[in-house]
């Protein structure tokens, strides 16, 4: 590096760093350096997060045959290595990665894939499966847990759980619930809503029994619509448990012409299981919630320039409006819709890639 500074770093050391950055900001800023480091890093050319959509799967089914979009006007498709062989359905989106199966009705492999990396992790199959969620990306943790969710009745859904090294899912909450679209991993815990607005939290720090400890909320459905004061009810839409900055917080999405179309609470449980909701959450800094089905998560404006700050971001299921993005700001109040693209059928999930960069199609 001597006499020529900074921007005389070799070619293929500026390329290794850059690909260990994981901020879209950093990547742009090591693009704006110079002309060197620009010749010598991959060109942003799209940023996080994306959209899973699938093709007409609904209630207990998976996702479905998937592929992946940039949640914008356009809904641009952007372009990955192909998924392994033989594995056409996707049934979660989670973490960076997607659970495959290769059969939507009687699945009998289910593989984790990392787009990106291309790498694959096989699991024991459950058949039926409807839903697998991650409570950490497995490449960067070795204490990781898969959380799937199984059929149960009619209607219902049990869920199951699985440790590396595991020979067979072990049962988590067999009791039953509706159907189960988000689940959130904080402070070794695992926290879900079903469809009726049933909250069960799953306590893995269970020291030397590996048996995790489960509680169902009953009930939260009746304490969110009190929320609301007007003149005239509006039930809630949506309601979602999001993590932001090491923080357990809840999302209510609202139906009709509500003063605030979102608001966002500090959820509390009493000893007698009941939830509670007392202080309303107005600013979130710099960062941004992302809640639909599948990972519900919170992104920094800062790292991810993409997005705006204070805002929550709702992927909506396509048959209920015609919008399939809504980004509504905590600030402002005010809704920004994006129009559901005609080329698309499905369902969506959000899906945060490790790396932001990828060609287009």
């Amino acid at each position: 590096m001597a006499g020529g500074g900074w921007s005389s770093l070799p070619a293929d050391l500026l390329k290794d760093i850059s690909g260990r950055l994981s901020s879209d900001a950093d990547h742009l800023h090591i693009h704006q350096v110079c002309t060197h480091w620009r010749a010598s890093t991959s060109r942003p050319a799209a940023c996080r997060p994306w959209v899973v959509t699938g093709r007409g799967r609904s209630g207990l089914e998976p996702i479905g045959e998937y592929s992946f979009r940039l949640p914008r006007r356009d809904a641009r498709r952007l372009e990955v290595s192909a998924a392994p062989a033989g594995l056409p359905y996707c049934c979660g989106a989670s973490r960076g990665w997607l659970a495959l199966v290769d059969h939507a009705q009687s699945p009998t492999r289910l593989v984790l894939w990392e787009p990106l990396s291309s790498t694959e992790i096989s699991l024991p199959c459950l058949s039926p499966l409807t839903r697998v969620f991650m409570s950490d990306d497995p490449l960067t943790s070795s204490n990781w847990i898969a959380i799937a969710a199984q059929i149960k009745g009619e209607i219902g859904q049990k869920t199951l759980f699985w440790r590396p090294g595991d020979a067979t899912w072990t049962m988590l909450y067999e009791r039953g619930t509706c159907q189960i679209d988000t689940l959130v991993f904080n402070e070794g815990k695992a926290y879900y809503i079903d469809t009726m607005r049933n909250i069960i939290i799953c306590d893995f720090n269970t020291g030397s029994d590996p048996s995790p400890r489960c509680t169902r909320i009953f009930h939260a459905c009746t304490v969110v619509n009190k929320l609301c004061r007007c003149h005239r009810l509006h039930p809630a839409r949506g309601v979602h448990l999001v993590v932001c900055k090491g923080e357990l917080l809840l999302v209510v999405l609202y139906l009709g012409s509500h003063p605030w179309p979102a608001e966002v609470y500090k959820p509390v449980w009493t000893p007698s299981q009941r939830l509670e909701l007392h202080e309303r959450v107005r600013d979130l800094g710099d960062h941004s919630l992302f809640v639909g089905r599948g990972d519900a998560f919170a992104l920094s404006a800062k790292e991810f320039p993409a997005i705006k700050r204070n805002c929550i971001y709702s992927a909506d299921i396509p048959w209920n409006k015609s919008y399939w993005i809504s980004v509504f700001n905590l600030e402002s109040d005010v809704v920004e819709e994006i129009p559901y693209p005609d080329d698309i059928l499905g369902t969506f999930a959000w899906f945060c890639p490790r790396k932001p960069f990828l060609k287009q199609s």
